[in-house]
């Protein structure tokens, strides 16, 4: 299954499966199946270019995270739990603490921080051994970064487990089973969320953050980039998590 799982993240990256298809037109071009292998080659390119266009990946992102509804329901009324949602922590190198969170985990941990000192809820903290040195817990150096950041230890709440959303809900369902839960995570993974923890809450508020799109859909032709086939990686990513998500649960 792990084997299967890297693939897949393999070529939902647009510029990975566009080197896969352009090595297997050469290949059917080698064996003179030249009319599959041109297909196959214009098939290639298409995608480098639809995915590097910026404005393709903002609509797929548009659909992705402003689907959803993101309302911010409830806001007066001091809830239970705050949930913050594991992304990522770096064990390689030798780079400072921070420098070792991503985007998506500071803007996480940084807004369930915000929200703590704003209500005083307890922050729960999910996921496990996930990271690259397996030895190293994520929710234990998550724990750490809040506790800097002066919110007190009997505020504090560790599952220690989780190695996708899934897993991470059912770590800290004791918690949040019946309560009025704050539910921190990437805008890309409300949609998840809200179907995940329906029947789960009494009420669940949440707080998007780490956007990937500006929420615009005016139309605008620019040159390739970068950090469009990235945007395009995400989207294409959280769509199929879901799709995983409806044939699983």
């Amino acid at each position: 299954m792990d084997v299967l799982k890297l693939i897949t993240l393999q070529l939902i990256t647009p510029l990975k499966l566009t080197l896969l298809l352009l090595l297997i037109s050469v290949i059917l071009n080698f064996l003179s199946r030249q009319y599959v292998a041109k297909l196959i080659r214009n098939v290639a390119i298409f995608w480098l270019l639809l995915w590097s266009q910026p404005y393709a990946s903002d609509v797929l992102l548009h659909f992705v995270e402003y689907k959803a509804d993101n309302r911010l329901a409830r806001q007066n009324q001091k809830p239970d739990y705050i949930f913050v949602l594991a992304c990522y922590y770096s064990t390689q190198g030798d780079v400072s603490d921070i420098s070792r969170w991503p985007e998506c985990s500071l803007q996480r941990n940084v807004e369930a921080a915000r929200l703590h000192f704003k209500t005083q809820a307890p922050v729960i903290i999910t996921g496990g051994n996930f990271l690259h040195n397996k030895a190293v817990n994520y929710s234990h150096v998550a724990k750490q970064f809040f506790l800097s950041m002066g919110i007190e230890p009997k505020h504090i709440i560790t599952t220690s487990k989780g190695t996708n959303t899934h897993e991470e809900i059912i770590s800290a369902k004791h918690y949040l089973n019946n309560k009025n839960v704050w539910v921190v995570s990437s805008a890309s993974h409300i949609h998840r969320l809200q179907r995940e923890l329906s029947g789960i809450t009494s009420f669940t508020t949440f707080f998007p953050v780490d956007y990937h799109s500006k929420g615009d859909l005016s139309p605008y032709l620019t040159l390739p980039s970068q950090k469009a086939l990235e945007n395009a990686r995400v989207g294409i990513y959280e769509l199929m998590a879901r799709v995983k998500f409806i044939l699983t649960f």
